[in-house]
């Protein structure tokens, strides 16, 4: 659809679009013939009243709303703690009220971690005080609130010794040091972001005996073209902050693993949190490390490890030093969540969840204003239908996590407070972290790839004459674009791999290098990554369609036939790696009557709504049937949790150890593979076993 033929339904919609309209329909109700074919898990009846819902939605999300919010919330840094957090949560609560919705603060009391003072100086062969901050314009708005390049929860210390260049800090790279005959006993590593998370490379590092570690950001990776303000890649003195917090072993309040940090709860001696990083650590800037890896000498560096500076890469020897001095404040701090609820008419306790994180690091006007101000928008847009007569039959949850930048501290606290409802009511959770692009990309349990496909087909692409499903299948080159597996890094996290609550997150992005820098501003994002506030404008678009078709379908969109296909992939992929001869037949066996009978639920369901005229036999029938999809996700859940780390309670998908952000899948069998324990992949086959009869049960007895 192209923009003109855009604008001319919407006007056509406006007109027609009443109270009256927008009620819930009643089944077998004449409505326009005009409205679009027939949409999954919805009657043909239905699907036309729910598509002049969808267009009146997106009729009401506006671009200069977008630029006005994020205007009001990019304008001062507001990093969880923070004064500048404070007056975002203001400015964000007093929008919401304006719509005429009644958003709730959720205060949880956690233990974050601050910067007093940072200090990196180059001891030897020279002695020369590093820049810990941009060198900003002296105007910055809010320039005192920017705080010095940080790794959160950093331990304080002074530490002091030679440099060892160590590429990106994957085990890889470490393994290929000590091949190498280099000890990184007491030593300062110099490593660069990429490949991994940032708080897996000091975790790996400590392993080998490291004093300290600095991360920076290079050139080869993060400059592609002119930097800011010239273009959006990173200038010589930009520093990507970031949290080092163990998210894959736990996320959330590090004193809290598994409880909501509220009034009461018991929290644990922070000596004894295994989240949190043993070594000083700090990132600096490129400009900066370069003054380091031009002095340093030794063995040159392996050429798949040298880097965007002009020179040759060594890998350290005595001769270059340095010593990092962090004073780091730890306390209990206020993490403050916003939520929004807009109640379900027909089945009020299931709900559907979006979110995205409101914190930043510095003025993050992509990472993550632009989520944050198209869940508000969304929010004030369903408040608007809602003053027209309208309900959705499920309620709508919309929620602005705070302290995801920390450790997705906010979204955890919430899902853990909340474990007992959600695990029962939630049908989903749609997560918007980083919307401002021009590129699409999403990840997701595969149960909602079907969905997303649907939703990105009735979705403009800004700047095309096409939708974002033609955009994204001309860049992937396949007419069935691949989703990503879910991992860790964002506040998904919680939902599907806590508790089990089908997650998909998505958006919208462009190549640049400014993330986490105080050049993700106002300005980068106007002129580089979404003029026009268009994109971020579709991301709502999409999100606010998404949810509406979870809350109002007949039969719940999910395609779980599509999961087991997923899931017997991945057992072939172990399949291949396996070293102990355990026979994986049941496995596979079980994945293939799962498959088997979750097509069945899928088939039940499309019969009755082929009928276009719902009996209450078939409502009945279709209420089973949707329990039955709602506990499909759980059926892989594992109250035990993993062997290595039992926060994490999915056996599908979990975060890799090494990684940190990559998902790791089937965890436990692909984590006792890693360690050679044939007993424990044994035990994760049996338990794999037990969780897909279950999931196949489930659905065959829905239909029975």
């Amino acid at each position: 659809m192209n923009g003109k033929m855009k604008k001319n339904k919407r006007k056509w919609l406006v007109g027609i679009v009443g109270a009256a309209l927008l009620a819930s329909p009643v089944l077998g109700q004449s409505a326009n013939a005009n409205s679009s074919s027939k949409l999954y898990g919805f009657t043909d009846t239905k699907s036309k009243w729910q598509t002049q819902i969808e267009s009146a939605l997106m009729d009401s999300i506006k671009e200069s709303s977008l630029q006005y919010y994020s205007e009001g919330l990019a304008k001062r840094p507001a990093l969880a703690g923070s004064a500048g957090n404070e007056e975002a949560l203001k400015f964000a609560v007093d929008q919401l009220r304006k719509a005429g919705l009644k958003p709730q603060v959720k205060t949880y009391d956690t233990y974050l971690s601050s910067p007093k003072s940072i200090s990196v100086t180059q001891t030897a062969p020279i002695k020369k005080e590093l820049k810990v901050i941009e060198d900003l314009d002296p105007q910055t708005p809010y320039i005192n609130d920017v705080i010095p390049g940080f790794n959160a929860y950093s331990p304080s210390g002074t530490v002091e010794g030679e440099v060892v260049y160590a590429n990106y800090g994957t085990p890889e790279d470490f393994e290929k040091l000590k091949e190498l005959g280099i000890s990184l006993k007491d030593k300062i590593v110099l490593t660069r972001y990429g490949k991994n998370f940032r708080g897996v490379k000091p975790d790996l590092a400590a392993q080998y005996g490291a004093a300290g570690v600095l991360i920076y950001s290079d050139p080869a990776d993060y400059v592609r073209g002119d930097v800011y303000p010239k273009g959006p890649w990173l200038p010589s003195d930009g520093i990507q902050r970031g949290s080092i917090l163990s998210i894959y072993k736990y996320p959330g309040d590090p004193l809290t693993p598994g409880e909501p940090a509220i009034k009461g709860v018991k929290r644990i001696d922070p000596a004894k949190a295994a989240s949190l990083p043993k070594i000083p650590t700090t990132p600096i800037s490129y400009g900066e490390a370069k003054e380091i890896l031009k002095t340093m000498t030794g063995q040159e560096a392996p050429a798949a490890w040298q880097g965007g500076l002009d020179f040759t890469y060594h890998l350290g020897s005595e001769n270059t030093k340095v010593k990092l001095s962090l004073d780091i404040e730890y306390g209990q701090k206020p993490v403050n969540d916003v939520i929004v609820t807009i109640p379900g008419s027909k089945y009020p306790k299931e709900k559907i969840v979006i979110g995205a994180h409101r914190d930043t690091w510095a003025y993050g006007a992509s990472d993550n204003v632009s989520g944050w101000a198209a869940t508000m928008e969304i929010a004030k847009s369903l408040a608007e239908l809602s003053k027209k007569g309208w309900q959705p039959e499920r309620t709508i949850v919309l929620a602005g996590w705070d302290g995801e930048e920390h450790g997705l501290i906010g979204s955890t606290e919430w899902v853990e407070e909340e474990r007992k409802d959600l695990t029962e009511n939630a049908v989903a959770y749609i997560n918007l972290d980083g919307v401002a692009g021009q590129n699409f990309s999403a990840s997701a349990v595969p149960s909602l790839n079907q969905l997303m496909y649907d939703i990105t087909k009735a979705v403009p692409k800004p700047g095309t004459d096409g939708s974002v499903f033609d955009h994204w299948v001309s860049r992937s080159g396949t007419d069935k674009p691949r989703l990503g597996q879910l991992g860790s890094g964002s506040d998904y996290t919680a939902f599907i791999q806590h508790i089990g609550v089908p997650s998909i997150g998505f958006g919208f992005s462009s190549p640049n290098g400014l993330n986490h820098s105080a050049y993700d501003n106002l300005d980068a994002l106007q002129r580089f990554d979404d003029p026009g506030y268009k994109h971020q404008t579709a991301a709502a678009e999409m999100a606010g369609i998404m949810a509406l078709r979870l809350a109002n379908a007949e039969a719940l969109p999910f395609k779980y036939s599509d999961y087991a296909d997923n899931v017997l992939a991945l057992i072939q992929e172990i399949k291949k790696n396996d070293t102990f001869g355990v026979d994986l037949r049941r496995l596979e066996e079980n994945t293939l009557k799962w498959r088997d009978t979750a097509l069945s639920l899928e088939q039940a369901s499309a019969k009755i709504l082929a009928d276009n005229k719902v009996t209450k036999t078939e409502e009945k029938q279709l209420k089973e049937i949707n329990r039955a999809l709602l506990q499909q996700e759980r059926d892989f859940i594992n109250k035990k949790g993993l062997a290595s780390r039992e926060w994490f309670k999915h056996q599908i998908w979990a975060p890799g150890l090494t990684t940190g952000y990559a998902a790791l899948p089937l965890p436990a069998l692909a984590e006792a593979q890693m360690a050679g324990d044939k007993n424990a992949f044994k035990k994760a086959v049996k338990n794999l076993e037990k969780a897909l009869q279950d999931a196949a049960k489930t659905a065959d007895k829905a239909i029975k």
